[in-house]
C-alpha cells in the first residue's frame, strides 16, 4: 500500500505564470502534466524548493504557488472499491482533481489496464 501523504494541495500554475516556479528538469513533464486543479501530495522540501508528487512522478517547484487543502483519506495507487458495495469490484486510484465549486476531491480510477468512466466523490469510495 502507498505512504500516505502528510499534506496535500493544488499548484495552480499556468504557462503565463513563467518558467521560475518549476525546476528546469521538471519544467517539460510540468507543464505536460498541465497541473490546474490536480491534487498533489507535497513529500518535503529541499534547497526552497517543494517536492510533489503527482501519480508516479514528482516534480520540484517553488513554494509560492502551493495551496494547502485538507487531508484525504485515499492516495495515488490505492485500492478502493464502491462504499455501496462491500464486495464490489476494487479498482486503483490514478488521479485525484479538484473541484472549486464543490471544494471537494474527485477520484479517477482503473480496473487492471482499463480507466473507469468519470471521476468519484470521496464519500463514494471505501478502502479495498
Amino acid at each position: 500500500m502507498p505512504k500516505k501523504s502528510l499534506e496535500f494541495g493544488l499548484y495552480n500554475w499556468f504557462p503565463g505564470y513563467g518558467y521560475t516556479h518549476i525546476h528546469p528538469a521538471n519544467r517539460r513533464e510540468f507543464e505536460l502534466l498541465e497541473p490546474h486543479n490536480k491534487v498533489f501530495e507535497k513529500i518535503g522540501e529541499i534547497n526552497g524548493w517543494l517536492l510533489l508528487r503527482y501519480s508516479d512522478e514528482e516534480f520540484k517547484v517553488r513554494p509560492d504557488l502551493f495551496t494547502s487543502i485538507s487531508w484525504l483519506p485515499f492516495t495515488f495507487g490505492e485500492w478502493v472499491r464502491p462504499a455501496n458495495q462491500p464486495t464490489g469490484p476494487v479498482a486503483e486510484i490514478t488521479d485525484i482533481y479538484w473541484s472549486v465549486p464543490d471544494d471537494a476531491p474527485f477520484f479517477a480510477l482503473k480496473q487492471g489496464k482499463q480507466r473507469l468512466d468519470g471521476v468519484f466523490r470521496q464519500e463514494k469510495l471505501r478502502p479495498a
